[in-house]
């Protein structure tokens, strides 16, 4: 078993050639900052350097084309090779240099998704007939030139979905977010990901308060916002027919953890109805039942379509009915999209998965912040 002194090691790597920089910024380095985000934004990193002859911000000018590629690593100083624990933090590409003073600091700031990708800003309209999400995703990786990472086993199939006058990155993450999906992208892949799929995995270990190297911490409960139901209501043309009245109700249980079974309520006495409309409404049974009711109208071709979006859509409502916050001694596995296990909160303790990880390198050390929400293991 390695002994000795804990250190955290940087690495810096620039453009296409992958120049190791690291050497040339560390007497300078205040601060290394690494933003990994679970959804919808991308990655981040921010390099600040101090600057008091203005040598970064006169002579080394990296333009928005150039690349960095970051790596962090842990471990004792005798650790070698492969006995480190390193955390690719992923390709990134300059965004923003800033100067200020005094003190005069140089700060540069890079986004994961490159500017020459047309995923990212080109402005389009198209629509799709019968075609699934993966099927549409996969058309836009391939535009992009990246690769489509799909791990979901939910891959709704649209009658039409339309893309008006929107970037493919918005239209995509538009699309996953009435599905209950993640999606995210980098340099080199599209990712589309299970959100429920991801809560549900082993926690990759316990924080224990006043064990675990807690720097700062706060957990909060929000009820305000809760809904204890979502309906979403559509039409079926086939069963439309003039003269004919009936509507149908289908309200999810929660009897077993994580099970949706719809029961039927069919009333025929209501007059000015159709059975053509139909309805479906998902229920969340740990919500007060005066809790709020949520009326989604999407037109859905079938009841198990009207189930995936009230489901996906209510668990979206409540999805951060408690979160937290954490930073902790700096940690390289603590990334966005694990679940941990946070253990002497009190009523807060459980499973909670990393929406959000922030790794910081100063002069003083290296810190991990944490963006956390409760898992949702039932639906």
């Amino acid at each position: 078993m390695s002994t000795g002194p804990i250190e955290t090691n940087l690495r810096l790597l620039f453009s296409a050639g992958d120049v190791n920089v690291t050497e040339d910024l560390l007497p300078d380095l205040l601060s290394f900052t690494y933003d990994d985000k679970e959804t919808n934004e991308s990655d981040e990193i921010s390099i600040l350097l101090k600057d008091p002859e203005g040598k970064w911000a006169g002579t080394w000018k990296p333009d928005g084309g150039e690349s960095v590629r970051a790596y962090i690593s842990k471990g004792t100083t005798t650790d070698k090779g492969l006995n480190r624990k390193e955390l690719y933090c992923g390709r990134f590409f300059v965004d923003v240099m800033r100067v200020s003073g005094s003190p005069r600091v140089f700060e540069m700031r890079a986004i994961s998704v490159p500017f020459n990708k047309p995923i990212r800003r080109k402005i389009k309209t198209k629509d799709w007939e019968a075609k699934s999400l993966k099927y549409i995703a996969e058309e836009k990786a391939k535009e992009a030139n990246l690769e489509l990472l799909f791990d979901s086993e939910t891959n709704p199939i649209y009658d039409r979905a339309d893309q008006t006058r929107e970037s493919d990155l918005k239209f995509l993450s538009r699309l996953c977010e009435e599905a209950g999906l993640s999606i995210k992208v980098t340099d080199k892949q599209l990712v589309i990901f299970d959100q429920s799929y991801y809560e549900k995995k082993k926690p990759i270990q316990t924080v224990t308060l006043g064990e675990s190297g807690i720097l700062s911490w706060s957990f909060e409960s929000v009820q305000g916002e809760t809904y204890r139901s979502c309906t979403v209501s559509y039409r079926d043309p086939k069963q439309k027919k003039k003269g004919e009245a009936g509507s149908h109700l289908f309200e999810a249980t929660t009897e077993d953890a994580g099970t949706y079974e719809p029961t039927h309520d069919i009333n025929l006495n209501k007059k000015m109805t159709n059975k053509a409309v139909h309805s479906y409404t998902a229920v969340d049974e740990s919500v007060d039942e005066d809790g709020q009711e949520y009326v989604w109208k999407r037109r859905a071709k079938s009841i198990e379509e009207a189930k995936r979006l009230a489901t996906a859509k209510l668990r979206s409502l409540n999805m951060r009915r408690v979160t937290g916050s954490m930073t902790v001694l700096g940690d390289v596995s603590l990334t966005a999209g694990v679940v941990i296990t946070c253990k002497g909160f009190g009523s807060f303790d459980g499973n909670f998965y990393i929406e959000q990880a922030t790794h910081s390198v100063t002069t003083g050390g290296y810190t991990t912040s944490l963006t956390l929400r409760r898992v949702n293991n039932k639906y």
